[in-house]
């Protein structure tokens, strides 16, 4: 094995290494949008906030998507209603089935049907449909495997990939990390962030760009029961005592926004920009 082989083996190891134990902790993986989705019908606007956000990253030029294909793998719900807007084409793939029945149902109501196209599934099932120019695959990022998906991800890619991943914790996983111990009686295992993402790019000759941005928690909850019911199925379930501790630590970590209530804090979100192979 050649030093490039080995820095690979090592770099791709360790995010599988971290990342397995990640996942084997009792928790949901965190490819919820950035509000619930049943608010999202009452209250849009956290969520095309959200968006927004995602979408000024991604590019600043009013016109820059029109007449692109785009693939989106989970990701935030309305982004691929503001990408259509802006003139692109657009699929999502999801294995959500809720998440799924939400954006057809929505695209029905937004009479977008003819422009985002949802597609059950892992990111594979677009692959009939590619490539796309611009394809955004971080939630697929969610596996051990990550040197196979990025090169399958890349395979559906025309121009650049768009990667956002967390350069560190966002503030409700902090909180739940803070809570692991007392609910399960075990430390809360944090994925591999930015930087071994950033590592693995590397060892794998991939050319990249990255950028950060700082941005709040997305997570919005008309009520502190809405609160409890949904960190405690991020944890995995809890039972009564576990439920009535995170009620009580959630009365001193929340904070009344006029959207609802909201984590306090930011984190950094990096924005990873990939070539596709010529």
């Amino acid at each position: 094995m050649n030093g490039e082989d080995a820095v690979r083996t090592e770099c791709t190891g360790a995010w599988a290494e971290r990342m397995r134990r990640h996942l084997a902790t009792p928790h949901l993986l965190p490819l919820r949008p950035g509000t619930a989705l049943e608010d999202i019908g009452l209250n849009a606007r956290p969520a095309m906030d959200e968006a927004r956000g995602y979408l000024a990253d991604i590019t600043q030029d009013e016109e820059g998507l029109r007449g692109s294909t785009v693939l989106v793998v989970e990701g935030t719900p309305l982004l691929p209603f503001l990408m259509a807007r802006r003139g692109a084409q657009v699929t999502v793939s999801t294995r959500s089935t809720r998440y799924a029945v939400f954006l057809r149902e929505y695209a029905k109501k937004r009479r977008a049907e003819a422009s985002v196209t949802i597609l059950k599934g892992p990111f594979e099932v677009a692959a009939p449909a590619g490539p796309f120019d611009l394809v955004l695959g971080s939630a697929a990022l969610y596996t051990p495997t990550v040197e196979a998906t990025l090169e399958g991800l890349l395979g559906l890619t025309k121009t650049e990939l768009h990667l956002f991943w967390p350069e560190s914790a966002p503030p409700q996983i902090r909180f739940l990390a803070a809570q692991w111990p007392t609910v399960h009686g075990a430390p809360y295992v944090d994925p591999p962030y930015a930087a071994s993402l950033a590592r693995v790019l590397e060892s794998l000759g991939y050319g990249f760009s990255t950028s950060y941005t700082e941005v709040g928690e997305p997570a919005i909850y008309p009520t502190i029961g809405d609160a409890v019911a949904d960190c405690a199925a991020r944890m995995g379930g809890v039972d009564s005592r576990g439920e009535g501790h995170l009620r009580r630590a959630l009365r001193t970590a929340l904070t009344m926004y006029p959207e609802g209530l909201r984590f306090r804090g930011t984190y950094l979100r990096a924005h990873f920009v990939i070539d596709a192979p010529e």
